[in-house]
């Protein structure tokens, strides 16, 4: 009988082994492979008109037999305008093995002419100023997770402006405005950074949350110093736990202390958050957005969304009660099935003003 017993026993945990070995084995051999996605990019604003680029993405691992870690992906991306803009942009996010280093940044260079509309959330889309300028910025954040899902570290960013002038609406020359870093200028930063990221996908989250807090401490090369503090919070829902149904929320704010050049002013607006508003349309020194986006799938690779943004620029808190609003949809595209990246086309219209864009690029919003 004690025979029997035994044999069973051995039978069981022979087996019992075999199966979670093979089960190791077919997890150690989940390779990640690597992708290049390129695509078209194409936004447009009454203002800024029509830019086109070409924008390539890399999606890849560092240990491509790494499961903890999530996608690193790495971006190039060149647009051109009839109008003078020139973008060049390369754009990065490294997770290192089991994502205990995360590091992200950016390094661009543009000519960008734009309206600057002055300063506050009440100036007159009637009256603006043509600026020109080049600038050049590398920014990076480096970060170490401390805990599951919780990073500390710190950013470094500098920027340069130069060659700026002004025109008028009729493209006459006209001297700088009587504003804090007229005349461009360098202004290299460092400070903390603070992250809580949950997400399941760096381009594409469906579900959980992320948090991000940093303050950064500028010299101004004109004199003197200035700096921000920034928070970026969302919350993603999966309703149907199949990434099919998705409800994504997204609160940001900036604070800018000191001598701040009306470049580094808080901004409105961009292909980011309150679509449909040209990024600086309102500036000041401080600023709240937030955004909701209902995203959801139509049929195989092909989806869609719909999205609703308001906020403001301030500079008292009174000045918080002349709110901003934008809503819109757009189509979403899988280009690539085994770790989703969309390329998206979005239609925007503000409701408060006569703003409106569309923009074609690949990845969401937020």
């Amino acid at each position: 009988m004690w025979k029997g017993i035994l044999y069973i026993l051995l039978l069981s945990i022979l087996l019992f082994t075999s199966k979670v070995k093979a089960q190791t084995d077919s997890i150690s051999q989940k390779i990640y492979k690597n992708n290049i996605l390129p695509s078209p990019s194409f936004t447009y604003s009454p203002r800024t008109d029509l830019v086109v680029g070409v924008y390539c993405l890399y999606q890849f691992k560092f240990d491509k037999k790494d499961n903890l870690a999530r996608p690193s992906n790495l971006s190039f991306y060149y647009g051109t305008s009839y109008k003078g803009h020139t973008f060049l942009l390369t754009e990065h996010t490294f997770l290192t093995l089991q994502e205990k280093y995360f590091l992200k940044g950016i390094i661009e260079y543009k000519n960008t002419p734009e309206p600057f509309y002055g300063i506050g959330n009440q100036s007159s889309s009637e009256e603006y100023l043509n600026v020109n300028y080049y600038s050049f910025e590398v920014k990076e954040r480096i970060l170490r997770q401390y805990q599951q899902s919780k990073f500390f570290g710190l950013k470094i960013r500098y920027m340069h402006i130069f060659n700026v002038s002004y025109q008028d609406r009729d493209n006459n020359e006209i001297p700088a405005p009587h504003l804090k870093g007229n005349a461009g200028g360098y202004y290299p930063g460092i400070g903390p950074v603070w992250m809580l990221d949950k997400r399941n996908s760096i381009l594409t989250p469906t579900k959980d949350y992320y948090l991000d807090i940093s303050a950064t401490a500028y010299l101004n090369s004109n004199g003197g110093a200035f700096g921000t503090v920034e928070i970026d919070g969302r919350r993603y829902i999966d309703f149907r736990k199949d990434s099919k149904r998705v409800l994504a929320l997204q609160v940001v704010a900036k604070n800018t202390f000191g001598n701040v050049p009306y470049t580094e002013l808080a901004l409105l607006g961009g292909k980011q958050i309150l679509r449909g508003y040209t990024l600086g349309r309102y500036r000041d020194q401080h600023s709240i957005q937030a955004q909701a986006e209902y995203r959801f799938n139509v049929v195989g690779r092909l989806g869609m969304t719909t999205f609703f943004g308001t906020g403001t620029v301030y500079d008292e808190l009174s000045d918080l009660q002349f709110l901003k609003a934008a809503l819109g949809t757009g189509l979403r595209f899988n280009i690539n099935r085994k770790d989703p990246a969309n390329v998206r086309i979005d239609f925007a219209w503000s409701l408060i003003d006569k703003n409106n864009g569309i923009y074609i690029t690949l990845g969401e919003a937020f």
